[in-house]
């Protein structure tokens, strides 16, 4: 006579085998609130993907192709204003990520190549007239 665990061993094997993940999916914490929403296609992320704060607010939305994070990535403060942006190319940050604080004022700018951050720039260091697009220069007098 088979013993209970060993009969429950069974049914665990059993169970764990299962069909991908298909079409639009939705998850939620523990108290039954939506944490996260998109698609998959053949078990992978595909297309947009939103993550939400416990309160509900939009935390992040990012792109993916075939389980790679491919396109316009976004992050926000709980209060719904933009926290930073940039852009993925093929599971690579690429270009610039742009950071604002909480009241909305871009505050920093980082520049990656092939996912390797090669220059920061600090917001508050660049003139007013350069930020609405005036040509400009920074000596160093030193």
């Amino acid at each position: 006579m088979k013993r209970w665990k060993d009969m429950f061993r069974g049914f665990q094997n059993k169970t764990q085998v299962k069909d991908p993940r298909n079409g639009k999916w939705k998850e939620f914490n523990k108290h039954a609130v939506l944490i996260a929403e998109g698609h998959y296609l053949q078990d992978l992320k595909h297309g947009t993907w939103k993550q939400y704060y416990e309160g509900g607010e939009l935390l992040i939305e990012e792109n993916y192709d075939k389980g790679i994070l491919h396109g316009r990535y976004a992050s926000y403060h709980v209060n719904g204003r933009l926290f930073s942006e940039g852009e993925y190319k093929h599971g690579h940050r690429e270009g610039y990520f742009n950071v604002y604080d909480e009241s909305g004022k871009h505050t920093r700018s980082l520049l990656f190549v092939n996912n390797v951050m090669v220059e920061e720039i600090d917001m508050s260091r660049i003139p007013a007239a350069a930020k609405v697009g005036a040509m400009w220069s920074v000596e160093d007098k030193s």
